[in-house]
């Protein structure tokens, strides 16, 4: 079900809209993840572990899916596939990104070395992807276990996208970083057979690392090198604000465990 948020005027505080039952799914599997408005529908990736992206109309219910390079499906281990989801302002395009390398494409990350992924975008007009390789970031700060990977992108344009980094380390807890990159500066990898370390990546910019916000009164239950950082998985932007900076909210999912917290946080970011 989709469940709208609707923030007061200065978007300190949220209260929760009408829910929207999505309805006519063939089958129970459900790992609700990223979601856009196209027209007056939906697209959502309702199942990351096989993964399944799939149409609703404006009343929720399901129309159809979004049939994705069957590459895509090479996904790692565990709860590593299609988490992301985004739009373009100008309704062209649709974007999404596999969390971690698929098996075709090398490791998961490492203390030295960020997992490959691709990154789709799909011309809706023509029916046609291009594919972009990027690298993450290594594991963060705790130790040689844990994952690291792409939870969520946000369309700026049809070329410039914002991409949000999450890693966890059970010793330590959350690494979250949000990068710009311009798809115009990376090679296209759609018929490469496999990423290596000799595959061109795109080119990043850090745009802000959660870690190093100020923490404020937030609290934690569990381990976090700052209690503002949790399992951030959404992002979406906002309006612009009178001096130029633009809002863009951070969602995290709590996974429903007593370790983790749902917040979200509003950031005012220049340049946006």
């Amino acid at each position: 079900m989709i469940v709208p948020l609707v923030g007061n005027a200065d978007f300190t505080s949220f209260t929760v809209g009408t829910p929207l039952p999505l309805t006519g799914r063939t089958d129970t599997a459900w790992d609700g993840e990223g979601l856009v408005r196209i027209d007056s529908g939906y697209v959502v990736v309702t199942v990351e572990t096989e993964p399944r992206v799939e149409r609703f109309d404006g009343t929720g219910k399901r129309t159809g899916v979004v049939t994705l390079p069957p590459h895509f499906a090479m996904q790692a281990p565990g709860n590593k596939g299609m988490e992301s989801l985004t739009l373009s302002p100008s309704g062209r395009f649709l974007f999404t990104a596999n969390e971690a390398a698929l098996t075709i494409d090398g490791p998961t990350p490492t203390k030295t070395r960020g997992t490959a992924i691709r990154i789709l975008k799909r011309d809706l007009t023509t029916g046609t992807d291009i594919e972009l390789a990027y690298r993450t970031e290594p594991l963060g700060a705790g130790g040689a276990s844990g994952d690291m990977g792409v939870s969520e992108l946000a369309a700026l344009d049809d070329d410039m996208l914002l991409v949000l980094e999450r890693g966890f380390q059970a010793d330590y807890g959350n690494t979250v970083r949000i990068f710009r990159v311009d798809l115009r500066t990376g090679a296209h990898v759609e018929t490469t057979p496999a990423l290596n370390d000799a595959t061109p990546v795109l080119t990043k910019t850090l745009v802000v690392d959660i870690g190093t916000l100020p923490p404020g009164n937030a609290t934690h239950p569990g381990p976090q090198p700052n209690p503002i950082l949790d399992n951030y998985e959404a992002l979406a932007l906002g309006p612009t604000l009178p001096d130029g900076r633009r809002l863009l909210f951070v969602t995290s999912d709590d996974n429903a465990s007593a370790t983790q917290v749902p917040r979200v946080l509003v950031l005012a970011i220049r340049g946006l």
